[in-house]
């Protein structure tokens, strides 16, 4: 029977239980998953660290990039992936029935987010477990009188073996190597090589697989916005970046939200043995 209940504790979380099968959630830490567990098997990284120090980016879980993903666009005053993994996002919604746990927060535009960012938002989170899979939702509204770009994508850090056996289905061909600025043809990717940073576009596979290297396998799937797979490691770490944007970074938004109008969008993630 799926559940869902609040933690108390430095950084209040909120716990979705399906079996043994359980995803918590950081509202306040900018809507992060913080963590994903199924059968006992982690399936996100997380630098606990970070995640409890207010002043860092967290390295782990799900971070959310809005309003665009990858490196800001020239003369914005936003850092690196903007401002929505780090504002608090607010709990509107939580409920648990007979088949799903769902947890839903909202994020709006204020004068903090229109100083940086002159443009009116809403948009709406929904965390949902159930079967076994994490599904994250997304809507994004626009209140506004003119198009609002849709700049998207979401960094979720997924747990690793053997890094030289950790392979993703459909990383080959074209790619712009953020490393060395430059597009390159890339046959297969090494892991273990040291740090990797590939944005594959067009991507339009609906989602793909990750071989974690240890026998089991983490599937994504997601709707039709996402066209951009980056991928991102560094060199000692336990962690694969698998990442769909809906543009590769610093590339103009290909979708807009039409004033009056709501975009949705969603992931779908299991773990696979």
């Amino acid at each position: 029977m799926p559940s869902i209940e609040k933690l108390e504790g430095p950084l209040p979380r909120w716990r979705l239980t399906d079996g043994a099968t359980a995803v918590e959630v950081a509202p306040s830490r900018g809507g992060l998953v913080t963590s994903f567990v199924v059968d006992g098997v982690p399936v996100l990284f997380m630098d606990e660290a970070t995640l409890l120090e207010p002043t860092k980016n967290v390295r782990g879980g799900v971070p959310l990039l809005f309003p665009f993903a990858g490196k800001p666009p020239p003369g914005s005053a936003l850092g690196q992936h903007g401002f929505a993994r780090k504002l608090p996002w607010d709990v509107t919604s939580a409920i648990a029935d007979d088949d799903t746990a769902r947890l839903e927060c909202r994020l709006t535009s204020s004068p903090q987010t229109l100083a940086d960012w002159p443009v009116p938002f809403e948009a709406r989170l929904a965390v949902s477990l159930f079967d076994s899979r994490l599904m994250l939702e997304w809507a994004f509204h626009n209140p506004g009188t003119s198009p609002m770009p849709l700049h998207f994508g979401i960094h979720p850090y997924f747990c690793v073996g053997a890094k030289e056996r950790v392979r993703v289905a459909g990383a080959s061909g074209q790619a712009f190597d953020n490393k060395l600025g430059a597009e390159r043809e890339v046959s297969t990717v090494d892991f273990a090589a040291g740090e990797v940073d590939l944005h594959f576009t067009p991507y339009d596979a609906g989602g793909t697989t990750l071989e974690r290297g240890d026998g089991k396998r983490v599937k994504l799937a997601w709707t039709e916005h996402f066209n951009t797979l980056v991928l991102w490691t560094l060199p000692g770490q336990p962690f694969v970046c698998v990442e769909p944007w809906t543009a590769q970074g610093q590339k103009p938004a290909r979708h807009e939200v039409r004033p009056g109008a709501t975009e949705r969008l969603a992931v779908a993630v299991s773990l696979e043995t």
